[in-house]
């Protein structure tokens, strides 16, 4: 399991040169990791531990021993420092898989994932248009209850709630409900789903759901000021340094005033005010689980300086929403949802059609983390050695930690339709007319787009966005009025990018219809190559249909079409066999047959009359012509030996002057 490592930046220097503070140490030129610090001038051991409670409140006094390599007291006296409060927040968190971009990964059950899925259910074409006039927090969302006649019917109805301007902006923080019926991810037109399991436990989150009483716990853990700390995080070899991060103190909840802004917050209970009385009952009930949360995941002195992680529990997800930029400016909302035992969804359903938003996600942990200091420190010699003893009294720093998880973009778009069924008529008589009957294909597939025109381009962009993670993406076609592309060429297409300027037309029928007829004049006896494809309502083509090849064959007084699918020739991807001789040249090298000018043959000579016989080709000083040579080729697999014995002869050619 992929994990972050998180530790706190400064380190208390005992545990330091003890070996036991987990640092930033180097791997090389550019790179470093989170590993336990090296053996220094000390060692530590603790001798004895006792928890004690003083009311709601538990801690521990721990007696250990440090004793050092040098033998001086001052190396002692410089590392227990007194009094000096330390922290240590060390931890580790998941790390989320993508599912969509893993999907060929062993993911399990156990695997921590993370999910972000767009979902088409149906068109609304009239609640697509009218998105414009308002805002997304004021569209229909999973706490609303509206059906599919209601979005689809709004018009005509008496009544309608498909946006909700009464709340404002309530819903500019929105805690999701957990418990969603599933049947409205039916009557939603389309929405996008996110998922979050990393496995971690959300108790806490449980427990203050149970006793009504989360919403007043996130808008202080929101809204408060929050206690910076410099932490060291490690994501495989990536290592962010010194890094700032607010944490908020869980304890700290109980001397609030709380007041939920209920113009910009929508949380899980009632929308009303709890009394003093009933809010101070919760309270008591919290630190309760607080105290009972701090027996279970305390860590002891002595599990610290062993390495032992912090405890860690999943208070809530939140992920802030975006318009197209990931700017202050530009967010939208944010949705939180409360942490569940194992994992957590987030159901958006508001979102407009064919919009990009952008989706940063955060997850926020309750970190069961250690305070401590040391007192009573006492120094006693044992021959020539100095050790120290003393007391270390450490308590538990529940504290709300959010982390990074991931930041995704993602669209809503109506899937593209299937390639739709194709049947070739033709009227029985003399006519040059092929009719092409055209029907929509009531099925869904999976499969990679094929592009054919150049605008098919930005319909891959925006089915990336809308299927991410993959080559493949989804077509289905739904009940909508038929409008279909003709492709026609004269020519045997080699692939369909042959079609790329051979649109003839767009057809539908004069009414509405999911079907249409497409008519074209040809000439008889002569072969047509013919393409169809699919359009939804949306603008979103098919993948192109098999080529067809057509003939309409006329005599006197009939006519009949002939088709036949049109295969793409295939290229050889190997060649079976290959004759030999054009696998082996054997010719004389350059050098054997250049002229030499410079000859003695040539020497004083204004004619070549009576010389030629004296005449040599080539200038190397070892010449190939009149000699014989063996070459012998050997079979690696067989062994057969194939020997070809060659002759170099010059021939000279004398002219008649020569005669």
């Amino acid at each position: 399991m992929f994990k972050i490592k998180i530790a706190n930046f400064a380190t208390d220097t005992l545990l330091r040169e003890a070996g036991r503070a987990r640092i930033l140490t180097s791997q090389g030129t550019s790179t470093s990791q989170l590993q336990n610090s090296p053996e220094g001038v000390v060692k530590i051991s603790v001798t004895s531990s006792m928890l004690r409670e003083e009311g709601e409140n538990i801690y521990e006094v721990a007696k250990i021993k440090v004793e050092t390599v040098d033998k001086s007291r001052e190396t002692i006296l410089n590392f227990l420092a007194a009094e000096s409060l330390h922290t240590n927040y060390n931890t580790s968190i998941p790390k989320l898989i993508d599912l969509s971009e893993n999907k060929d990964m062993n993911i399990t059950k156990a695997s921590p994932t993370f999910s972000i899925d767009s979902t088409f259910n149906y068109i609304a074409t009239d609640y697509d248009k009218i998105q414009t006039s308002f805002d997304e927090v004021s569209m229909l969302s999973s706490v609303d209850k509206s059906s599919k006649n209601d979005i689809l019917n709004f018009r005509k109805l008496k009544e309608s709630n498909i946006s909700n301007y009464s709340r404002g902006t309530s819903m500019k923080n929105f805690v999701v409900p957990q418990k969603t019926a599933p049947s409205f991810m039916e009557e939603a037109p389309y929405y996008i789903k996110i998922g979050i399991n990393d496995n971690v436990s959300g108790t806490l989150s449980q427990f203050l759901q149970k006793i009504n009483i989360y919403d007043e716990v996130l808008t202080d853990y929101l809204s408060s000021n929050k206690q910076e700390v410099q932490m060291n995080l490690q994501d495989g070899t990536i290592v962010m340094e010194n890094e700032t991060v607010g944490m908020y103190r869980l304890s700290s909840f109980f001397d609030s005033e709380v007041q939920i802004d209920y113009d910009n917050f929508h949380g899980i209970n009632e929308l009303s005010e709890v009394s003093r009385m009933s809010l101070d009952l919760r309270k008591h009930l919290l630190k309760g689980y607080i105290k009972n949360s701090s027996k279970i995941g305390f860590r002891t002195f002595e599990e610290v300086i062993n390495g032992h992680e912090c405890h860690k529990e999943a208070f809530c997800y939140s992920v802030e929403k975006y318009d197209e930029f990931e700017t202050e400016g530009a967010k939208i909302q944010t949705l939180f949802a409360p942490a569940g035992y194992d994992h957590a969804t987030i159901l958006d359903t508001q979102v407009k059609y064919g919009k990009a938003y952008i989706y940063k996600a955060k997850s926020h942990y309750l970190v069961v983390g250690n305070t401590y200091r040391y007192t009573n420190v006492r120094m006693f010699k044992d021959d020539d050695n100095y050790y120290a003893t003393a007391d270390v009294i450490n308590e538990p720093s529940l504290m709300l930690v959010p982390f990074d998880l991931f930041n995704e973009r993602k669209a809503i778009i109506q899937p593209p339709p299937v390639p739709p069924q194709v049947s070739f008529k033709t009227e029985n008589n003399s006519s040059k007319q092929i009719q092409v009957y055209l029907s929509p294909t009531k099925s869904e597939i999976e499969q990679p787009f094929v592009e054919v025109l150049e605008s098919d381009e930005a319909q891959l962009i925006k089915m990336q966005e809308f299927f991410k993670g993959g080559d493949t993406y989804r077509f289905a076609t739904t009940s909508q009025t038929g409008l279909y592309e003709a492709f026609r060429t004269e020519h045997p297409p080699l692939s369909y990018k042959d079609f790329a300027n051979k649109k003839l037309s767009e057809v539908r029928m004069t009414f509405r219809d999911t079907n249409a007829i497409f008519l074209d004049n040809v000439e008889s006896n002569k072969d047509y190559y013919y393409m169809f494809r699919k359009i939804n309502d949306k603008g979103l083509v098919s993948n192109p249909t098999a080529v067809f090849k057509a003939r309409l064959v006329v005599d006197a007084d009939d006519a009949t079409v002939i088709v036949d699918t049109h295969m793409f020739p295939k290229k050889d991807k190997f060649q079976p066999r290959m004759p030999f001789k054009s696998m082996l040249q054997v010719k004389p090298a350059v050098e054997q047959y250049l002229f030499n000018e410079e000859q003695k043959a040539l020497s004083g000579k204004t004619s070549l009359k009576g010389t030629i016989s004296e005449l040599q080709l080539g200038v190397s000083p070892r010449s190939v012509w009149g000699r014989k040579f063996k070459l012998r080729v050997r079979s690696k697999t067989s062994g057969k030996i194939i020997d070809l014995n060659i002759n170099f002869e010059l021939s000279k050619n004398k002219t008649k002057e020569e005669f």
